[in-house]
């Protein structure tokens, strides 16, 4: 569903972009102003910054598109081998300068002076402007409307929410002993949410033109590192083989770790709590039988990964507040 939301923002973009450039191309009186509208379609990125270099070797591209085409075209005349030249010239030149990515849209310019019947100084003004129009209307757009950033933030929120829910049903199972049946759909749900979130991570990382730190990145990685601590928790209500006493109270523990997931929390008053717990299970009395000490012993080593699972969000909270 996040996959197909994406894809309509990209589309809509696009629709808005080419949808303005062609009525701007139209209210200049320009020829070939569809031209513009293609041009912006084929500018559109998903992440700002990649945008921003797109529009800058288009910009390229496209001007030696136009010189080429005015020099070849005004001496040879506008034939085919002139056309082949151009091409011959035009080809390894965008590759050699790395701003390959604008060669279609300058051939496209170029085959108008193909077809003129002479070069004139207005035709030359007509195919810069198509070059402005459509590479200037996706920028604008680019800035303005959602992008890869906008998803992050939108699988963010969502994942967070969700830790919530399965540590909140980790609280409830310390006392109900009993584990919902529908738990390893939502970790599966959880886990595929996470990896398609790294992978816009980074490319956010790779494109992004307001934001160079690796925060993205570092942000997901913190939560898949916590998801596997969570998978760990989880292994140990399979081996609690009878209720104990320290239950309720890691129970009630647990709920406040889910009500606290949120990303400025910095985790140094749970972990405080934490300590709190783990010096009050070793004032308890001593376990009466095998099963009530093996039961104690998983309690305390979930307390253990309870205790990582903070201390990851602590070291990512203080890394990102370093910088």
């Amino acid at each position: 569903m996040e996959y197909f939301k994406y894809i309509y923002n990209l589309a809509f973009k696009m629709a808005i972009s080419a949808t303005v450039a062609l009525i701007i191309g139209n209210m200049l009186g320009l020829q070939y102003a569809t031209v513009g509208a293609v041009i912006s379609i084929l500018s559109i990125q998903d992440t700002r910054k990649k945008a921003l270099i797109i529009s800058y070797k288009r910009i390229i591209a496209c001007s030696l598109g136009i010189l080429l085409s005015v020099i070849l075209y005004g001496v040879l005349g506008n034939g085919a081998l002139a056309f082949g030249l151009f091409l011959i010239i035009l080809i390894p030149l965008t590759s050699r300068l790395k701003v390959q990515e604008g060669m279609v849209p300058a051939v496209v310019l170029s085959t108008h002076f193909l077809v003129a019947n002479r070069i004139t100084t207005l035709l030359i003004v007509n195919e810069i402007l198509l070059m402005i129009i459509g590479i200037g209307v996706a920028a604008i757009a680019n800035i303005f409307m959602p992008s890869l950033e906008d998803k992050f933030k939108e699988d963010k929120e969502w994942i967070e929410e969700h830790y919530r829910i399965i540590i909140n049903k980790m609280s409830k199972s310390l006392v109900t002993h009993t584990v919902d049946i529908d738990e390893q759909k939502l970790i599966n749900e959880v886990e595929k949410r996470l990896y398609e979130s790294k992978e816009t991570a980074y490319k956010i990382v790779n494109y992004n033109f307001f934001k160079s730190s690796s925060y993205y990145t570092d942000y997901i990685n913190m939560r898949i590192n916590q998801f596997d601590t969570i998978k760990r928790m989880r292994l140990h209500f399979e081996r609690f083989n009878i209720p104990v006493e320290q239950m309720k109270v890691m129970s009630d523990f647990t709920l406040c770790v889910s009500e606290n997931i949120r990303e400025i929390n910095d985790c140094e008053e749970l972990l405080n709590d934490l300590e709190s717990l783990r010096s009050e299970f070793k004032r308890m009395e001593l376990p009466k039988s095998r099963e009530e000490f093996e039961s104690r012993a998983q309690l305390l080593q979930f307390l253990n990964d309870m205790e990582d699972f903070l201390v990851i969000k602590r070291n990512f909270f203080k890394t990102t507040n370093n910088h």
